[in-house]
Formats: structure tokens, C-alpha cells, sequence
């Protein structure tokens, strides 16, 4: 009869920062435990054996904020690793997705034949940011995987063949894609900046297109920012790019375009607030300012993408919540959030995670589940 065995997982192994001399106290704990199968308990004098567990660890590779762990550790292990992907290899799985979707959709010749640039261009700002952009203690979500880079491809699988496209606008909806997946995680303007001088070089070098002309348009082009800081002028010269689907109230006319004229965005959006407040018990009265805005078109992009889901940071009061539920509205969901009371406990969760999901699976309910950190 086979015994029972418990597995203790350990992630991040090699997160304990090295000393002086290269030890890592945490790591030599796990390494007793490999090596003797055990600790002392210092207390009771007597050897205390761990008995039918088994260690399993991961961790990435040694940069930003992880360690090398000594050999005498990884020999404890069966290794498995995962290598990167080549670049050939993400060339030709979304070059063959972005073909495919341009050639069955009918968009114009003169827009497929960018195909190798926007796939080229993506890889090379993904690789950039994998190298260059390390997570460290004051920006621990600096982490870049492939899923980054598909949804950069989900975002231009959103265009639509009803919207009249050219060359330019679907060089700015990739630019757009970019910055939402990759700049949108950046903590300070001068991240964004630097940001957007990768994106600038590679729109010249790859797409042999004008960042004044083509993306910046009337703004004056955000490349003259210092290295040690960043002046106004240049966060004021970075061009704003917004696209949605939500400047018709029309649920069949919707599709996801350029919003060229700002000036349009907030009468449209505060029609919905008024909707909204018409509607709900719990009015918002919401000052509807430029930021507030491209945050709800940040949140309502999300949402209309299949299993969309975002992680929203922010001081108390600075509004996650609020236009969260404003973008659930334009986006025709309906939003679901556990109410804390004196009694709740596990079984409330269970039980309310189980009617959400019941909502949303079965009954097929467009479903939002706001979740906040308290």
C-alpha cells in the first residue's frame, strides 16, 4: 500500500540576497533539510527527521532581483528548464496569426504588407524590455513574459474592417498596443519615456515611417528629455493615443477605433455617467479630467477582450473602483463585489465565488468581478 507523501513548494528560490561571501542562510536551511533529511530543534536538543515530503522549487534565471544559488543546492534537484522562444519562432506563429486575420478580414493590401514590420517590431520592444526592464524592490511587477507579447497581437486582432484603415492608423493602433501592454506597468514618466524613444526607433527603423508625421501628428515629438530626468515639456510632447469602442451608445455599430477627436471623449463618456447615475443607487459624481478618461478606456479595453483582466494600483479615493464600475457600464457588464460583513468567513467566499461563477459559466452573464485589497 503506497504511503502518503506532501510536497513543499518553493517558489522563487533564489530570491535571498547573497551576503558577503556568497551564502544565503534560507537556501542552507532547505540545503539541511536535502542533505540530513532534516533539522535540529535546538530547543529539545533531538534531531527532528522530515518524513515522507518531497521539496519542489522554481525559480527564474539569476537577474533584476533573483540570485545564482550555489551548485550544492542544484544538484539536490532534477532540473527542468524552459528555454526562451527564438525570435524565428515568434516571427512565424504571430506572423502567420496577423496574415491570416488581414487576409480573411479583407483589409487593404497596402496594410498587409505590414505584417513583418508590426511582427518584427513587437518582438524586438518585447526582447528590449525583457533585457532592460528588471524587476527590482521599488518595481517588483517589472516581469515580462510571452503572454505580454500575444496580448500586444490580441489588441490588433481588435480592428475592425468597418473602420476605413490606412497604413498610419494601424502604425498608431500598434504604437497604442504597446504602450498599453508594456508602458501601462512603467511606475514613473521617466520609464514612459524611455519607453516611447524604443518604440520611436524602431517606427523609423522597421517601418521606415515618421514618428513626428505619422504618430506624433501636430505634437512635437517627445526625444529630447534628459537622462537624469524628465522636464515637462517632455511629458507634455508625448502623444496621446486613445482607442475604444464605446463613442457610439449603439451595441451592434461599436468598433474598436482611433478617437481622434478628444474633444468628443468627454461628452460621450459623461453621457454614460449620467446613464450610470440614472440608474444606480449609488450615484458617482465624477470629474471627468483628460487622465480619468484614458483610465476608463484603459479599463474598457480590457474588459471587451476575451478573460480580461487587470491589476489597478493607487493611493485610496484616487477612483479604481469608480471607474471600474463606469467602464463596466460602457462596456454593458454587469459588476459583481463581495460585501464583507461581521460574519464572513470562507464558506461566504466559496459560496459567493460559486453564484459568480454560476452567473458568468452557465447563464452566460457579461460579468466583471471587482476584487479589492481589503
Amino acid at each position: 500500500m503506497a504511503g502518503t507523501y506532501y510536497i513543499l513548494f518553493v517558489d522563487d528560490l533564489n530570491m535571498p540576497q547573497r551576503e558577503e561571501y556568497f551564502a544565503q542562510p534560507p537556501i542552507e536551511l532547505l540545503r539541511q533539510w536535502c542533505d540530513y533529511k532534516g533539522w535540529y530543534d535546538r530547543k529539545e536538543r533531538t534531531f527532528r527527521k522530515i518524513i515522507d515530503t518531497v521539496l519542489l522549487a522554481a525559480m527564474g534565471p539569476p537577474g533584476g532581483g533573483r540570485n545564482p544559488i550555489t551548485s550544492r543546492m542544484v544538484r539536490q534537484f532534477n532540473m527542468i528548464s524552459q528555454t526562451e522562444m527564438d525570435h524565428e519562432s515568434m516571427a512565424l506563429i504571430f506572423g502567420t496569426i496577423l496574415r491570416n486575420f488581414l487576409d480573411r478580414s479583407g483589409f487593404d493590401p497596402s496594410i498587409q504588407s505590414m505584417v513583418d514590420a508590426t511582427v518584427n517590431g513587437s518582438t524586438a520592444i518585447y526582447e528590449t524590455v525583457q533585457v532592460e526592464l528588471l524587476p527590482t524592490p521599488s518595481k517588483p511587477h517589472y516581469t515580462f513574459n510571452l503572454r505580454d507579447m500575444g496580448k500586444v497581437f490580441q489588441g490588433m486582432l481588435m480592428a475592425d474592417t468597418k473602420t476605413t484603415l490606412d497604413g498610419r492608423d494601424f502604425l498608431r493602433l500598434w504604437v497604442h498596443e504597446c504602450r498599453r501592454v508594456f508602458a501601462d506597468r512603467l511606475i514613473n514618466d521617466q520609464d514612459r519615456l524611455w519607453f516611447d524613444r524604443k518604440l520611436k526607433g524602431l517606427v523609423e527603423g522597421q517601418f521606415k515611417r515618421s514618428w513626428e508625421d505619422d504618430v506624433v501628428g501636430d505634437v512635437d515629438a517627445a526625444a529630447g528629455g534628459s537622462e537624469e530626468g524628465v522636464h515637462a515639456s517632455d511629458t507634455q510632447s508625448i502623444p496621446k493615443i486613445i482607442f475604444g469602442d464605446f463613442m457610439t451608445t449603439d451595441p451592434d455599430a461599436r468598433k474598436y477605433e482611433e478617437i481622434k477627436d478628444l474633444g468628443k471623449l468627454q461628452p460621450a463618456i459623461e453621457e454614460y455617467l449620467g446613464d450610470y447615475n440614472g440608474e444606480s443607487k449609488n450615484p458617482m459624481h465624477l470629474v471627468m479630467f483628460l487622465d480619468a478618461m484614458q483610465h476608463v478606456s484603459r479599463i474598457a479595453r480590457v474588459l471587451r477582450q476575451p478573460s480580461g483582466n487587470s491589476l489597478l494600483l493607487g493611493v485610496g479615493g484616487s477612483g479604481r473602483q469608480s471607474l471600474t464600475r463606469l467602464a463596466t457600464f460602457i462596456g454593458d457588464f454587469h459588476p459583481r463585489q463581495v460585501e464583507i460583513s461581521k460574519g464572513y468567513g470562507q464558506a461566504e467566499w466559496r459560496d459567493d465565488l460559486k453564484d459568480i461563477l454560476m452567473k458568468a459559466g452557465v447563464e452566460e452573464q457579461r460579468t466583471v468581478f471587482i476584487f479589492n485589497d481589503t
